[in-house]
């Protein structure tokens, strides 16, 4: 029976994959699974679930909100398909090439540095933002290209420790850079 939903796909973490590894038993293990695909293109609330299931989604629960409001967001329409009520009232003239990128890039002029972002909004705006990849890239030698290499590992890193909270655009770019830095000290030593 196909649902109904306009989601084609969504981004399946390593954080999810190790959880899943640490469920014991099959029939968890697609609990878990199907809790997640549901509320990913569905976006059902998971109901039923053992207690070991229940905790593991709970600690996964914020990367999973995190990417259907992202969804949302830049579609402007629920899962079904249905427009939301932010749609602007005049569409503009010439859409952008790339709404992810567009939006992302006035998400940077939208955020001041000071006011607390959720992690995945922190990393998509640095993953976007030429100028702080420019400093990066002039302040730890490293070359542009592996920059966005870099924060891909950093958020993998920080969402398998769990430290892919909320805080503000400084605190998630020293928290980067700090990463960086102990990543680079920690290679040199094992040369």
């Amino acid at each position: 029976m196909e649902k109904p939903t306009k989601r084609k796909a969504f981004n399946f973490l390593r954080s999810y994959f190790d959880v899943i590894n640490e469920l014991e038993n099959d029939t968890d293990k697609l609990n878990f699974l199907m809790a997640v695909i549901n509320k990913q293109f569905l976006d059902e609330e998971p109901k039923d679930l053992s207690f070991i299931v229940k905790l593991c989604y709970a600690s996964q629960k914020h990367a999973i909100e995190s990417s259907v409001k992202g969804w949302k967001r830049v579609t402007n329409t629920d899962l079904i398909g249905n427009p939301t009520t932010n749609l602007p009232t005049n569409p503009p003239t010439n859409p952008p090439t790339n709404p992810v990128q567009e939006k992302e890039k006035e998400k940077v002029k939208e955020v001041t540095t000071t006011e607390i972002i959720n992690f995945d909004d922190a990393f998509n705006i640095c993953l976007f933002s030429e100028q702080w990849k420019k400093d990066v890239e002039h302040l730890y030698k490293i070359d542009r290209n592996k920059i966005q290499y870099a924060l891909n590992e950093f958020k993998l890193h920080c969402g398998t420790t769990g430290d892919n909270k909320p805080r503000s655009l400084n605190q998630f770019k020293k928290h980067f850079t700090n990463w960086v830095r102990v990543k680079q000290q920690y290679k040199l030593k094992a040369n």
